[in-house]
């Protein structure tokens, strides 16, 4: 009995979407390289200058291979992120960067000029190396300009002119 109770609720499931003309929802597609999508949306529309405060940001990891991309938060303070940075959790909590695993290079850290290290430009933090050998960017992406309005096309005179 209660086969024929599933196979009929999920025939009505299926008929319902065929009558309907809806589809069962899918997950988005996505490239599969998070930060080459973010860093391609960046370089195209530019971003607004980071004002001092908490903001909300995406934290791109990468290999040659692949990339993942995690929520966060970090504090801006004259231009620069301010140490340390955090990682939003499942739960909508926010823990350290170090809670990846992850950690920032020695040699590379001590390779760079140490009044430019954290600096933002165009919405982006400078990329960082990490012991992994794995490479990072810090998107602050609710500074993204907006997207550039189309130009509207003109109609054929025949439209526009009357006489």
């Amino acid at each position: 009995m209660k086969k024929i109770f599933i196979f009929f609720f999920a025939f009505l499931m299926v008929s319902s979407f065929m009558v309907s003309g809806q589809t069962p929802a899918k997950k988005p597609a996505t490239s599969g390289n998070c930060f080459a999508e973010w860093y391609n949306l960046f370089r195209e529309r530019g971003a607004k200058p980071i004002a001092d405060g908490s903001h909300e940001i995406i934290i791109t990891i990468r290999t040659e291979e692949s990339s993942q991309c995690y929520l966060g938060k970090a504090d801006v303070e004259n231009g620069k992120i301010k140490t340390p940075i955090y990682v939003q959790k499942q739960d909508g909590s926010y823990e350290s960067y170090a809670s990846l695993g992850k950690k920032l290079d020695p040699a590379w850290v001590a390779s760079q000029n140490k009044e430019t290290l954290y600096e933002i430009t165009d919405g982006m933090s400078a990329t960082f190396y990490t012991t992994d050998r794995e490479t990072g960017k810090i998107f602050f992406y609710q500074s993204l300009n907006d997207k550039p309005k189309a130009n509207k096309v003109a109609p054929p005179p025949s439209v526009l002119i009357k006489n």
